[in-house]
């Protein structure tokens, strides 16, 4: 029995169902997203239990006539992968708030109470949570192992398709998270920066009385947060245009680079999205995590208003500039305006 088609082809089905099905009582009562997936989640193990009944004579069965009925031709798969999608992008938000309802003692008590129950399989409530994101990646596995029983080479083409857009469906999840998350960094920073008023970056400019209250706030204030905007990197140099060096921290976007000074803030506000989330949209530093204020240190560069020239070892030996590159700025007229030596603390940071 345990060698035969049958028993293996429904095993694999019966683990494909499981991915969908297992825990949903949970996600029953989360609000709005947690319904959904509950909802769609029992839908769909509806018409698959249902498919394989119907394609089941005897010992054997149509695997490949499941799949694509259930996959391409239903729009039961596609509701269940959307839900997936809604409850992904909320599971680390859901997370922090769980974290600000176990200040409570009435809570936590709650929580103790619902853990005894049976069903719990003596997990904790952040496994429960964490689950539905774990088991929507392991449906393109699954299909695999099903794809290396299955014989049939046009059947073989089906299931691979099948898995194509499965997997094209957890790409563009991750792609989501990647932009979400860069999108809270852009929020982060730009909540987090400061920019000084003209009076600060030329004291000795005159300005009429009249145009000091203008004047008082640049009108950039609100410039970082943009949809299509990326972070490509960000960290801290050693900036020597005084000659000194000093700490400078660089924000490097895909359409500018910004060079501030950092400052200690009042208070760290925590992010709403997973540093733990396997993909990498962005190299950032853990600078940002300790709550700094940055102060913009002159203005804001366009990417195509200046070169960069690396400054080799032996140029580097030569006028003590270990690590350096230079930054040389242009104005739209191709005039050189300003010059930025920075220091990088070892060659593969640089």
């Amino acid at each position: 029995m345990f060698d035969s088609k049958i028993f293996i082809t429904v095993a694999k089905l019966g683990l494909t169902v499981a991915v969908f099905r297992k825990r949903s009582f949970f996600y029953s009562t989360s609000p709005c997203w947690g319904s959904s997936v509950s909802e769609v989640t029992y839908a769909f193990c509806k018409e698959f239990l249902s498919l394989i009944l119907q394609k089941m004579s005897g010992d054997e069965i149509d695997t490949t006539e499941v799949l694509v009925k259930l996959f391409q031709k239903s729009t039961k798969a596609h509701a269940l992968t959307q839900a997936y999608h809604r409850y992904t992008l909320n599971y680390i938000n859901a997370l922090n708030y769980l974290e600000t309802l176990r200040r409570q003692v009435e809570f936590n008590e709650f929580e103790k109470w619902c853990s005894r129950d049976v069903r719990c399989k003596k997990l904790q409530l952040t496994d429960l949570l964490v689950s539905p994101v774990q088991h929507v990646m392991r449906v393109p596995l699954i299909l695999k192992e099903i794809e290396m029983r299955t014989e049939n080479p046009q059947e073989k083409k089906q299931i691979s398709n099948i898995i194509e857009a499965e997997e094209n469906s957890l790409r563009e999840l991750d792609d989501k998270m990647k932009w979400l998350k860069n999108f809270e960094r852009l929020l982060e920073i730009q909540r987090s920066i400061v920019w000084p008023s003209v009076f600060e970056l030329d004291p000795k400019a005159f300005i009429p009385d009249f145009l000091k209250q203008p004047l008082a706030k640049q009108p950039c204030e609100r410039l970082i947060v943009s949809p299509r905007r990326q972070i490509v990197l960000e960290g801290a140099l050693q900036l020597l245009d005084s000659g000194k060096p000093s700490e400078a921290f660089v924000l490097l976007f895909d359409d500018m680079l910004l060079i501030t000074r950092r400052k200690k803030g009042l208070h760290k506000k925590k992010s709403s999205i997973t540093e733990n989330w396997a993909s990498t949209c962005n190299k950032t530093t853990p600078a940002h995590e300790a709550g700094y204020k940055y102060i913009v240190y002159k203005q804001p560069l366009s990417l195509d208003r200046f070169f960069i020239h690396d400054v080799n070892a032996q140029d580097g030996a030569a006028n003590n500039l270990k690590n350096a590159f230079v930054l040389v700025c242009l104005n739209r007229f191709q005039q050189i305006v300003t010059v930025h030596t920075f220091q990088a603390p070892n060659e593969s940071t640089k």
